[in-house]
């Protein structure tokens, strides 16, 4: 990441909607087939959801990706999944897609196409090197931690949240 810290009024890009998410994708069966099989950790979402709610606290994310990605097509719907088990009220998510390679890179170039990506691809405030890209910002708009292509340190994206929250 860039020496200045990510907020979330550095996105410059229109965002997708869940709704407008759901649209865009309604005919990718690996999508569908992704969330339906998908089951987060209900003591970790029930975790998850008292701490938003007792601290009154929220939060925002933003999901980078791309149609022809498959870590995106199983991580999304994961993240969608736990996005539907949480408060409504305390939990927005945001999707900012379209994101392709620069087959005419060279070696130490960015890899997302500035001409053909959003240009937070391509923005090093964003650092984004891999895709999805799952950001979790607070209520203000500060970055708190970010999920780069599918969570490492811990085996799922609620107990990524939930790190992140505690």
């Amino acid at each position: 990441m860039s020496s200045e810290k990510l907020n979330w009024s550095d996105i410059v890009s229109p965002m997708m909607t869940r709704d407008e998410y759901n649209t865009k994708f309604k005919d990718e069966a690996p999508i569908h087939e992704n969330y339906s099989v998908y089951t987060p950790k209900s003591e970790t979402i029930k975790k998850i959801s008292d701490f938003l709610t007792s601290k009154n606290e929220s939060i925002k994310i933003l999901a980078m990706g791309a149609a022809w990605c498959k870590d995106c097509k199983i991580q999304i719907p994961h993240l969608l999944k736990i996005v539907d088990a949480l408060p409504s009220d305390r939990v927005a998510v945001r999707f900012l897609y379209g994101i392709k390679t620069d087959p005419y890179r060279k070696p130490g170039d960015v890899k997302w196409s500035a001409r053909h990506s959003p240009p937070e691809a391509v923005n090093p405030k964003f650092a984004v090197n891999k895709i999805p890209m799952i950001y979790i910002f607070n209520a203000t708009g500060s970055l708190l931690a970010k999920i780069e292509e599918r969570p490492h340190k811990f085996p799922t994206i609620e107990e990524v949240f939930l790190s992140v929250l505690e």
